[in-house]
């Protein structure tokens, strides 16, 4: 089943987005998916400092 999903984004960061996942060939829900299923099976370390929030990909 497929769910619809809206929220507000950053222009320049939308953009920017969009523009890569066509540099690519991907959708974007594509790789929103991937990147939503990665986050909940933990596999990102989250650094939370004075310029915001980093997402690292944990070594295994």
């Amino acid at each position: 089943m497929r769910k619809a999903f809206t929220t507000s984004i950053d222009t320049d960061i939308s953009d920017s987005f969009k523009k890569s996942c066509e540099n690519y060939g991907l959708k974007m829900n594509v790789v929103l998916e991937s990147f939503m299923q990665q986050f909940i099976d933990q596999e990102f370390k989250i650094e939370i400092g004075k310029t915001g929030i980093k997402l690292k990909i944990e070594e295994n």
